[in-house]
């Protein structure tokens, strides 16, 4: 086990130790050479250590057990932003670790939540460090959807559709490489797209670029203004919409699509299809919400479709861009966001929350068990696609649907307990929790922002984030005793 785990992670810290070196690039062109040497070391240590253990743990090729799988994507979550953390303690930007491994975490998870107040006084390469590091975390979201927590079985995800072509093995760095290699290319490929688009709308190359990877990441940093605030207007809203889509959707579908031209597999899949009608419900009811408040009567028709279209995407895509009026929406609305942000994308996304699959497995079961009031002897098998979904995955789903909600309270009382309201304290887990930090404006308009958080809180935050992208249950696990003792 510690033999399979330790080559893994020193491979993905190798990876990482070469990313830390593309912000040197940045550092050169705008003139920030102050920071070139901080960079260079973090990289060194980083690939160091990452190259020892890859080299000290040779990658046993024997099929891996659930325990490790598991043990994997725990490790991975909590150790990698560490090291993602270096740059902004070496170059000063953040001088405490709380700080740092908060912003490396909520990068690396996509959350979006950031301590910087004022982003306009961050330095350039700082600012893309942040995006390129929330860029690099949306690959390791989509990575391991694919390739990995399919494996662990949580909450029904062996009924994930991937398309790509089958014979990876049984190698867990094997899997992680072969769904890498082609979906990276889908994604680069609409990141540089996202980019030419906001160019072509009148906005600058970086803020374009640092944008880009921020939406299709499903991640949410600004690049510019206050944190917290809504800098985008207009066209880069609707420019944006389709690129958040296409994040909170299956990776595997847009690769068959762009490489083979399979249309039908969107028209087919049944949690794209959900995913579509819920986003298209939470938008009427949005607008609803907003047309018959008073607060609002001073915006626009046109206005109000533009905000409840850009509210309902950047909360079903959990990507956390704030939308226009955020501080003045109605209760209504921001009940719906917290809903879609808790449903999500679908699997093999970069998006957060519970996932549509789930939701449509336990709505199938729902009109299973309406269908026996009618018919008491009937045989009705819920099935998910082409697939009969068994008893045992139904009860790993509705007890995954009790541990979110049972985190999220349990969350919420432990930031109760730290001295934050009941409103801030629900904005605060659920946010965190669904990998949307950036929203937490709209469920909490009287939270100062993240800088305000007490120590405590913030690591609190950090595990939080991390523990929404483990599906809660991976880090429950490991305090079975039953757990250690296979």
């Amino acid at each position: 086990m510690v033999v399979r785990i330790g080559n893994i992670i020193g491979y993905m810290l190798v990876v990482l130790g070469f990313c830390e070196l593309f912000p040197i690039v940045v550092a050169l062109s705008t003139g920030e050479h102050s920071l070139i040497l901080p960079f260079f070391i973090s990289a060194l240590f980083t690939v160091f250590v990452g190259g020892a253990l890859y080299l000290s743990f040779q990658n046993p090729q024997d099929r891996a057990s659930r325990h490790e799988v598991i043990l994997v994507m725990v490790v991975i979550w909590l150790g990698v932003p560490l090291f993602a953390s270096l740059p902004f303690m070496i170059t000063g930007f953040m001088t405490k670790l709380t700080d740092a491994y908060f912003e490396a975490t909520s990068a690396l998870t996509t959350t979006g939540s950031s301590l910087v107040v004022n982003l306009d006084l961050v330095p350039q390469t700082i600012l893309f460090w942040r995006a390129f590091l929330q860029w690099i975390g949306g690959v390791l979201v989509f990575s391991m959807a694919v390739a990995i927590l399919p494996l662990s079985s949580i909450g029904g995800l062996s009924l994930f559709r991937s398309v790509l072509p089958h014979g990876e093995g049984d190698d867990l760095l094997a899997r992680i490489r072969y769904a890498f290699t082609p979906l990276f290319k889908v994604y680069l490929m609409m990141t540089v797209a996202c980019i030419l688009l906001l160019v072509l709308s009148g906005m600058g190359g970086f803020e374009a670029m640092l944008l880009s990877m921020a939406t299709l990441s499903s991640g949410g940093f600004t690049s510019q203004g206050m944190a917290g605030g809504n800098m985008m207007r207009g066209i880069t809203e609707f420019i944006l919409m389709p690129f958040m889509l296409f994040a909170a959707t299956n990776m595997t579908f847009h690769w068959a699509f762009l490489q083979r031209g399979r249309v039908k597999l969107y028209r087919q899949d049944p949690e794209i299809r959900h995913f579509y009608y819920i986003l298209m419900v939470a938008v009427l009811f949005i607008f609803l919400s907003l047309v018959t408040v008073e607060e609002l009567s001073d915006v626009g028709v046109w206005d109000k479709i533009r905000i409840a279209l850009f509210t309902a995407v950047s909360s079903i895509s959990t990507t956390g861009f704030l939308p226009d009026q955020a501080t003045r929406l109605p209760l209504a609305v921001v009940v719906i966001c917290m809903i879609l942000l808790f449903i999500g994308g679908t699997t093999g996304s970069t998006a957060g929350g519970f996932k549509i699959l789930r939701i449509n497995i336990m709505k199938r079961l729902a009109d299973k068990e309406i269908s026996r009031l009618t018919h008491p002897s009937g045989v009705t098998p819920v099935t998910f696609g082409d697939q009969v979904v068994r008893n045992d995955t139904m009860v790993s789903i509705w007890a995954l649907l009790f541990l979110f909600i049972a985190a999220l309270a349990v969350v919420t009382i432990i930031y109760g307990s730290l001295g934050y309201s009941l409103q801030t304290s629900f904005g605060l887990s659920g946010t965190s929790l669904f990998s949307a930090g950036g929203l937490i404006p709209v469920i909490s308009p009287d939270f100062v922002g993240y800088h305000s958080l007490s120590y405590a809180a913030k690591w609190v935050s950090s595990f939080t984030m991390i523990l929404g992208r483990l599906e809660v249950i991976a880090i429950l696990v490991l305090f079975m005793p039953s757990f250690w003792k296979n």
